[in-house]
């Protein structure tokens, strides 16, 4: 092709591009945009303080309901608090049976003992076998120990008599009270008390 064409040809493809780029731009309006007005701010809402009246409550209503909970006897309390006092260390349960070799023995049950699982409040009847009552944690925590390695379950309590910290070590909950008698005798025999069975209270 002759280099004159050739160069013209060019030309005109670069002119006809310039032309439809900038024709939009020199020869059409452009877009007027509605202007942006901004609107006053809304008026502080108006809450509401009055107090809400508590909810009505039936706390009263079901405590009034309940079972008074089971309590001991102070008297058969302070008397197994008296016949338990202790000088014997656990070494001395190493010879007690273990719980697996005890049987059910119903000829042990007390005369008043209807075997009766629940009172008269619906609430169930549980019992433990008072040991021990000794005046040192480190030592009521001894015979826990002790009494578990033979497989019974076991557990201290802490009240205060007068101006002494003393520490009741008691076997149990169970709910066989002829199981606990049956421990009795060697209890006593061990640890030179008069262990007694009273009822579970929490």
């Amino acid at each position: 092709m002759n280099p004159l064409i050739k160069q013209r040809l060019v030309g005109t493809v670069v002119l006809v591009a310039l032309g439809i780029v900038f024709w939009p731009l020199i020869f059409d309006a452009p877009d007027v945009h509605d202007p942006i007005v901004l609107k006053p701010l809304s008026e502080k809402p108006v809450v509401d303080r009055t107090p809400i009246p508590a909810p009505e409550s039936f706390e009263a209503t079901v405590i009034e309901a309940l079972p008074d909970t089971p309590t001991t006897d102070p008297g058969a309390q302070l008397a197994a608090d008296e016949n338990t006092r202790t000088e014997a260390d656990a070494i001395g349960l190493e010879t007690l049976s273990g719980a697996d070799e005890l049987t059910h023995n119903a000829d042990l049950t007390a005369p008043d003992d209807s075997g009766a699982l629940v009172d008269e409040a619906g609430l169930p009847i549980i019992w433990v076998l008072q040991v021990a009552t000794v005046g040192s944690g480190e030592r009521a925590g001894e015979l826990v120990a002790g009494l578990e390695q033979r497989g019974y379950r076991a557990f201290s309590t802490q009240y205060v008599r007068v101006d002494e910290d003393l520490y009741r070590v008691q076997i149990g909950p169970n709910v066989d009270r002829a199981t606990l008698m049956q421990l009795k005798p060697e209890i006593d025999s061990i640890l030179a008390v008069d262990s007694k069975v009273l009822r579970y209270v929490q």
